[in-house]
């Protein structure tokens, strides 16, 4: 079985219909087939999942997936920590923050990368030509546009302005959903805006620059998506959350060896995308590596931002994935 079940737009407030927050979201029909809920973010990475789906590799451990889509990963979480969904994905400054206020969110596995070179970066900061912009200390005075605030857009991006010798203090940062960051941009309400993939691609085609790819600049090769869920389930179902990763690393390993597949699933996450552009967008990495080091990198910048009261709690968040 391979029914999906796609709502848009997951809000803060998670009231969800439709698709996950069943009370037997995750129970066993009679051939044995669990129904389990994935939220996941409307970016070209979600590809994988489908490409993972149409390989049946969820299938083949007695899964039937229902995706929910979301702003961010901060938007997401909750609705695990409820279960209302299962698992989902989230970057790693917000399941770092989740921890330092005590909640037990468990990554299982990785999701993707970004690269370690800024010609392959998959996520920018992108400005109008005739901007001024160059460099990230040009971002001194202006409004960027991250999709979450307090995450993984604006750290970044503060540390690329720190490198480059600029205050990341006057930088102001707005919260929009991606969706709304190239009319924003083209509208003159931000001076830059931070997207990756679709987004990015399609604003460079349209005359847009790169002012800088914050993620590189701060971590090269870090982990952009984990895959996580409570320590409730992982506690109350480890056989799910073990059929569950081992599913998923399948599909990271097929995403990560055949990029045509992913990109061929890339119209299902936004179908507002012309196949032919869809054929030419970076595609983040894949695999199942943790990448532990970027994590503890990133984990320190949010200590020296004052972003967690206490030591970033790389263990926890990683007690229930196989570091081996």
């Amino acid at each position: 079985m391979r029914r999906l079940c796609i709502a848009a737009g997951l809000a803060l407030a998670l009231s969800l219909t439709g698709c996950g927050g069943d009370d037997d979201s995750d129970s066993a029909d009679a051939d044995g087939v669990r129904t389990v809920s994935v939220g996941m973010l409307p970016i070209v990475p979600t590809a994988a999942m489908y490409a993972g789906i149409e390989e049946g590799f969820f299938e083949d451990h007695g899964i039937e997936l229902e995706i929910e889509t979301g702003q961010g990963g901060a938007a997401l979480l909750p609705a695990v920590m409820s279960q209302e969904l299962d698992f989902s994905s989230s970057n790693p400054v917000s399941l770092l923050t989740a921890r330092d206020k005590g909640l037990d969110v468990r990554v299982i596995t990785n999701w993707s990368d970004e690269k370690e070179t800024p010609e392959e970066a998959v996520n920018a900061v992108i400005a109008g030509a005739d901007g001024g912009l160059d460099s990230a200390a040009d971002l001194e005075g202006k409004t960027v546009a991250v999709n979450t605030l307090n995450s993984m857009g604006d750290l970044t991006i503060r540390e690329a302005v720190r490198q480059d010798g600029g205050d990341p203090d006057a930088v102001e940062f707005l919260e929009l959903g991606f969706p709304d960051m190239p009319a924003a941009l083209a509208g003159g309400r931000v001076d830059a805006v931070w997207v990756p993939e679709p987004f990015m691609g399609m604003l460079l085609a349209e005359g847009n620059v790169m002012v800088t790819p914050p993620c590189v600049v701060a971590a090269p090769g870090m982990a952009l998506q984990y895959m996580f869920t409570s320590g409730t389930l992982a506690e109350d179902d480890p056989e799910l959350v073990e059929d569950m990763t081992a599913a998923l690393n399948e599909t990271l390993e097929f995403a990560e060896e055949n990029p045509d597949a992913v990109r061929a699933q890339i119209t299902s996450v936004n179908p507002n995308i012309p196949e032919e552009a869809a054929a030419n967008l970076k595609l983040e990495g894949f695999g199942t590596d943790l990448r532990l080091e970027q994590a503890e990198t990133i984990g320190a910048l949010m200590a020296e931002e004052g972003w967690i009261e206490n030591d970033p709690d790389i263990d926890g968040l990683f007690a229930s994935a196989d570091q081996g």
